[in-house]
């Protein structure tokens, strides 16, 4: 009984329109990764980082940016402070969020904006600043 085989071109030809395929394929899928970031973004979440360590709270027990990883109570009480700093600082069009172990300040983050990004380690925990043109 004789048996087919499968001519080399035909497998090649076969593997070929696969890859190409799957080439093609990668360039259509839409990424949903994290938002693209720009260098001026991250010098800006940077900078509003370095403003929040460097001052002290009212009390001058900690930094505003300690304070607010410190605690519960003690982010309750800086909350407003940082606000009202980070909003001071950063350009008009600039929009923040800040994350602490205990909760967030700022306004909430458009999926599809480009995002500078800073975390920065407190003895606390991390405390995150993200910010965005809005």
């Amino acid at each position: 009984m004789p048996r087919g085989q499968l001519s080399l071109t035909v497998v090649e030809a076969v593997v070929g329109v696969v890859l190409v395929m799957g080439v093609a394929a990668g360039f259509t899928v839409v990424s949903t990764g994290p938002s693209p970031s720009t260098p001026q973004l991250d010098t800006l979440a940077d900078d509003a980082a370095t403003a929040l360590a460097s001052e002290p709270t009212a009390g001058g027990r900690d930094s505003r940016l300690a304070a607010l990883a410190r605690s519960e109570g003690s982010f309750g009480a800086t909350r407003r402070s940082a606000r009202e700093r980070l909003t001071d600082l950063l350009p008009a069009d600039v929009l923040f969020r800040v994350r602490t172990p205990h909760g967030s300040v700022g306004y909430p983050q458009p999926p599809t904006a480009t995002v500078g990004s800073t975390t920065v380690p407190t003895r606390y925990g991390p405390v995150t600043i993200r910010v965005w043109y809005g």
